[in-house]
């Protein structure tokens, strides 16, 4: 653990708070007010019960300071849900799943690095790169691309067969 101290966010829901932020691209929420969610006494099983990858304790900045909170994972909050059966928990739920997740990762964008991928093709693999919706070729890959073979030669040009074989 180290001593950052971070910011959460609130979500409300019926009157009660519920501190959730993201760490490493992923949902976590504080386990003190999950209980207060669920009327259980879920901080104690987190601490105790929790496996030790699905929790982890850190400094949250508070109105009032800072306050060493438990944190609860995506998968741990449903470990909870499945341990504290109770008929609100599913529409909490579902105001989780629906509305808090989606608030916490914001608007979807595009994805911004590089990625690679293989095309078979004739009979050869080349390398492929795709970004910024464009598939990129490596410059010593382009004369195999370009070089004729005598009985396999596509009838269309060479980029419509590999946006053909690729789907792009």
């Amino acid at each position: 653990m180290n001593n950052e101290v971070l910011n959460a966010t609130v979500f409300m829901r019926h009157q009660r708070p519920l501190r959730a932020l993201m760490l490493e691209d992923q949902p976590w929420f504080a386990a003190r007010d999950l209980g207060g969610l669920m009327s259980c006494q879920a901080e104690h099983f987190t601490q105790h019960r929790l496996d030790a990858d699905l929790r982890r304790q850190v400094r949250l900045q508070t109105q009032s300071g800072e306050e060493e909170t438990w944190l609860v994972s995506e998968a741990g909050f449903f470990t909870l849900l499945t341990r504290y059966r109770h008929a609100e928990n599913r529409s909490l739920r579902q105001w989780v799943t629906q509305e808090v997740i989606p608030a916490l990762r914001g608007p979807t964008l595009p994805v911004q690095h590089p990625r690679r991928s293989l095309l078979r093709w004739e009979s050869r693999d080349i390398a492929l790169l795709e970004w910024n919706d464009q598939l990129w070729v490596r410059y010593s890959d382009v004369p195999q691309l370009l070089q004729p073979k005598t009985d396999t030669m596509p009838r269309t040009g060479w980029w419509r067969s590999l946006r053909s074989r690729t789907g792009i």
